[in-house]
């Protein structure tokens, strides 16, 4: 059984919209928090700023929230490095190459791989 969340209740979701895990974490985000606010990252180009800060919550580098089987990374990314800004701008500009949705409550991130992940924020 999971308590309803206190004091730091608001969590967040950043999902793409064809990712089929999201529907799913949304609903078990409501169902511990009264206060869900999703955003849709196809409809909503984050700032570089906005992706600081959820990287830096996840304690994670920008290619970790990459979707590496798909075929644009394939062919454009694979074995390419590059500088930290210009990852956050290929997260800005291509939501199809994030991995999951990502959930944030306060201080805390997780990156959604299985929708019951909500349940560990």
């Amino acid at each position: 059984m999971h308590k309803t969340l206190t004091g730091n209740a608001e969590i967040q979701i950043y999902y793409s919209h064809s990712d089929s895990k999201a529907k799913k974490a949304i609903a078990y985000a409501k169902s511990i928090s009264n206060s869900v606010q999703t955003f849709d990252i196809h409809r909503t180009i984050g700032t570089g700023t906005i992706w600081k800060n959820i990287l830096s919550k996840l304690d994670k580098s920008p290619k970790d929230l990459l979707d590496k089987s798909k075929p644009y990374y394939q062919k454009n990314i694979r074995g390419r490095d590059f500088e930290d800004r210009d990852w956050i701008y290929l997260l800005m500009h291509n939501p199809d190459l994030v991995r999951s949705p990502i959930a944030i409550r306060g201080n805390r991130a997780i990156i959604l791989d299985n929708p019951t992940d909500i349940y560990k924020i």
